[in-house]
Order: C-alpha cells, then structure tokens, then sequence
C-alpha cells in the first residue's frame, strides 16, 4: 500500500445534458474547459434541467477512485466556509477520504464547475475556480506532505500566479521529501496558455506526466506520432497518453507501449473519463505491476465511467 495525495482545484460540479447548439450560444469550447466569472454562472445553468451535483475537480476524481484501491489516498484543496464548500468535505467525508486542504471563510465562494453533457456523450466545462485561486505558497507546508510516497497534481492551477507559486514549492518538496510527483496536463488550451511554463516545470520537478492526445500535440507542438514520442523521448519523463478509440501509450525513454482501448457501445457521457484512467493506471503503477496492466486497467475504469453521467464510478 502506498500513500498518494492529490493536489487539485476543489469543485462542486453541476453537470446536465444539454442540446449542441447550447455549446455555441455561451462562447464555449467544446470538450474543453473554459475559465468564467462568478455573474456568467446563472446565464449558463438557465440551460440546465434536473442538474447532477457531485464534489468534483480533476484531481479530487482520480483520487475518488484511487481511495476504492489498496492505496491511502487523500485531497489537498481549498474551499471557503460556505454551502458548497460544506456540500465537497460532506461528500469527502461519505467516501471515507481524508482532506488535508484549507477551508477558511473568504469573499471568493467554493469553486464549481458546470459540465454541459450533449448527446454524443462529449462534455463542455465552464469553471469559476473562486477560492480554489488563493492556494498558495503558506498553504504547502512541509507536514502536509511528509511520509507521502506519491502526489498528483493538475495543471489547471497554472492559470493563477498564486496556485502556480504553490505547485512549484509541491515540486521542491517532493525532491526534498523524495516523494514521486506526477502531473496531469489537464487541458489543451491550459497547456497553450502555458506551454513554456509547463515544459520547464515538467523537465525540473515532475517524474511522471498524463495527457490525452490533443494535449500532447500542443506539449509536443507535432502533429504526429512520431514526432510527439522524439519530443517526450528528448525530455526524458514518463507520459501516459490516452488517444480515444486508439488506446493509451507509455513512454519512457526510447521505451513505447501501447494498449488497445475498450470497444463500448453505451457511451453516455465521457465526463471523468481521463481522470478515472488515471487512477486506474496510478493504482497498477504503484504496485509495480507491468505498464500493459497498468494501461488496461486505466482503460477499465474509463470505459465504467462513460457509460454513466458523471465523474464518479457507480461501485455496487
């Protein structure tokens, strides 16, 4: 058994189904995560109908499904003395978690973020971080972090000088503490934003990185395979790389492995779906077990969750 925390933004996550022409009517990216402020939130959730709420953000999701492992997982994240923030630690309560972040009364409210499902199964975020914007560098003290054997982190925190100050004290930490740090890239337009940051973080502090394909295409700046594989191989980290339908790649070195994805015929909402295979490949990873499981059990736990609504695997 090994200990892993999670560094993330906290949100509650306000998720429906909505019609395609919704996406195009607010400005949104589709299948993206796009930054709002707090007065834009009642213009979205007018389209929303029977909205699912659940405690969300990438990281607390994979570290939701890491805690039904053999591991001890905890969320390190920041919230504000309010019904949301109170709604996120009750749901991390219910799941048997432990929460080693911040709450504290502030002007800015919990974050939340509204997931508009359309019916190809795609999801659309609109994140108001609020709170989750003032983790910052007092916040990491060497005690939260100490006898952890594993922390992962997401590069949604980046958008924010204060939040980026604090994954770089995380980083520092981790060669002190000599803990293993991994890193999810979050998003592609995350990554754009701050490609040059990212890379020298990633070549500094992070042994191990997770992105989908889009992704590593802006990381890389390549479009194809092959270029994108020189590129990691030139940086020498480990990636994890999910490409849809194509399967999930491992990359280390000059060292490439592949495995197949699962055919699934319900798809339903791929909200989680990255976040899941992460905790699926991280639970296998830390057992040291052979990379093709790792990869095939990430695939097990994102084909559970896109065939439901929401980020969360429905365990009976």
């Amino acid at each position: 058994m090994k200990k892993i925390l999670g560094v993330g933004t906290a949100l509650v996550d306000i998720i429906a189904q909505v019609d395609e022409d919704v996406i195009a009517k607010l400005g949104l990216n589709k299948g993206s995560m796009s930054l709002i402020e707090e007065k834009q939130i009642p213009k979205i959730r007018e389209f929303f109908n029977n909205p699912t709420m659940t405690s969300g953000g990438s990281v607390c999701n994979t570290i939701h499904e890491l805690n039904n492992s053999s591991h001890q997982a905890a969320f390190f994240g920041k919230v504000n003395d309010d019904d949301y923030g109170n709604a996120f630690l009750s749901d991390m309560e219910k799941a048997k978690i432990l929460f080693q972040g911040i709450k504290e009364k502030n002007s800015l409210p919990t974050g939340c973020c509204n997931i508009l499902v359309t019916k190809d199964g795609e999801r659309t975020m609109a994140t108001h971080i609020g709170i989750g914007s003032q983790l910052n560098v007092k916040d990491i003290t060497k005690e939260k972090f100490e006898g952890m054997d594993h922390v992962y982190m997401e590069a949604y925190l980046w958008d924010h000088d204060l939040t980026k100050a604090a994954l770089k004290k995380v980083g520092e930490l981790s060669k002190e503490l000599k803990f293993e740090l991994s890193f999810s890239l979050s998003d592609p337009f995350c990554v754009m934003r701050n490609r040059s940051e990212l890379e020298n973080f990633i070549s500094e502090s992070v042994d191990l990185v997770f992105c989908n394909l889009d992704e590593a295409r802006e990381f890389s700046q390549s479009e194809h395979m092959s270029d994108i594989s020189q590129y990691f191989q030139h940086l020498n980290k480990k990636f994890v790389m999910t490409s849809g339908k194509d399967g999930g790649y491992f990359f280390h070195g000059d060292k490439v492995e592949h495995e197949p994805s699962r055919i699934i015929e319900n798809l339903i909402d791929t909200t989680g779906a990255g976040d899941n295979f992460a905790a699926g490949f991280l639970d296998k990873y830390l057992l040291n077990s052979p990379v093709k499981e790792a990869l095939e059990y990430g695939h097990q736990k994102a084909s559970l969750v896109i065939q439901q609504i929401g980020p969360r695997i429905k365990h009976i």
